[in-house]
């Protein structure tokens, strides 16, 4: 590989390196960064769902064989330490997601040329959340590692103001700041929906796992069946597909919700929706409630820890109820359906300016710059 003299280095570490999500903000980011005399290293666990998209913008992509993040430990070591015996001017090494930020600060120790920025792609408080006594240990240990470690980093990015201010007030953090994720290209500015039909079209755009709350939607839905006209599809695949298609099956809402997979055409989901749904028991800052409301889908979200509220501007662009709570749910569901509510298009579209690629992408840009 030619160097460009005086070129800087950027290394991103993401464990998973999934379809959307974490994995698709940092695609949209590494694109415009190698416009801008970045040379940028993917270090992912396994295999990378968009190797030949990075390797088509110049990316180099390592895919380390470990199956668990400590175990890297030395394998990132001496990546960092190669990368250092190279003629870059400067190296950035960008972790993302608690446990491998805290993983990353332990393989930099006394590398003092890297340096280290830690983000925070989903929020601390799914530290307080697990199905056994085993997981529970390990984001107890999680939290205390990241409390003490997360000062020796050069800066922390969050998605959201709710999280900078959540990792300020408990770790006393000063090196923080807050960069929303390029969750959506441009503003449409035009309100597409006129109107809209018999059949209330309702949606759910992401991963298909408990802590997203999929389960508390569908219990939402078995009390309103009969009553009210819908279908309800959700977009995304995960580890609770099957046991959602048992609900489905045992709840007979087989006629009411469809289980679609993971569509990568965003057009395709929102057009024809009316309501948009968002369950999680926390959140970054989710990108596909941004997009909703780009698309002038009225959302309605949980008030989880994270970016939620920020996101739907504290009600004035949706609505929310309380987290894991499928009756509150259920009440805002019925609302819906019987006022159809509409986002006002003046505040939507200055709202979402704030979400833009490009909006996201400079502030990336002159943060690194800095260093």
């Amino acid at each position: 590989m030619t160097l460009k003299k005086k070129q800087k280095r950027l290394v991103f570490f993401l464990p998973n390196f999934d379809e959307g999500g974490a994995a698709e903000s940092i695609l949209k980011l590494t694109k415009f960064l190698t416009k801008s005399n970045f040379s940028i290293l993917i270090i992912s666990l396994g295999k990378n769902y968009y190797k030949k998209n990075f390797k088509k913008i110049n990316c180099e992509v390592i895919e380390l064989k470990s199956t668990k993040v400590f175990f890297s430990i030395f394998k990132l070591r001496k990546i960092m330490i190669n990368e250092i015996n190279k003629n870059f001017n400067k190296i950035i090494f960008i972790s993302n997601i608690n446990y491998a930020n805290i993983i990353s600060l332990i393989s930099a120790i006394n590398l003092d040329k890297i340096k280290i920025i830690l983000t925070e792609r989903s929020s601390i408080s799914e530290l307080n959340y697990s199905d056994n006594l085993i997981g529970n240990i390990k984001n107890k240990l999680i939290y205390i590692l990241a409390k003490f470690l997360y000062r020796f980093s050069d800066l922390v990015i969050t998605n959201s103001k709710f999280e900078k201010k959540f990792i300020q007030d408990n770790f006393g953090l000063k090196n923080i700041i807050c960069i929303h994720p390029p969750s959506i290209k441009n503003v449409i500015k035009s309100q597409i929906r006129v109107k809209y039909g018999k059949i209330t079209n309702m949606i759910y755009v992401g991963r298909l796992s408990k802590y997203k709350g999929v389960f508390t939607i569908l219990k939402s839905l078995t009390e309103i069946k009969k009553k009210y006209n819908f279908f309800f599809t959700f977009y995304g695949k995960g580890p609770e597909k099957k046991l959602m298609e048992k609900f489905i099956q045992s709840n007979n809402l087989k006629n009411k919700v469809s289980l679609k997979g993971f569509i990568k055409d965003k057009k395709f989901i929102f057009r024809n929706a009316d309501l948009f749904i968002n369950a999680s028991l926390w959140e970054g800052l989710p990108n596909a409630l941004v997009q909703s409301i780009n698309y002038n889908v009225f959302p309605i979200c949980s008030d989880a820890p994270g970016g939620n509220i920020e996101v739907i501007k504290k009600g004035e662009l949706g609505m929310s109820f309380k987290k894991n709570d499928e009756k509150d749910l259920q009440k805002k569901i019925i609302s819906f359906l019987n006022k159809k509510f509409s986002l006002n298009n003046k505040i939507r579209i200055t709202h979402l300016k704030n979400f833009t690629e490009k909006k996201s992408n400079q502030k990336y840009l002159k943060t690194l710059n800095q260093f």
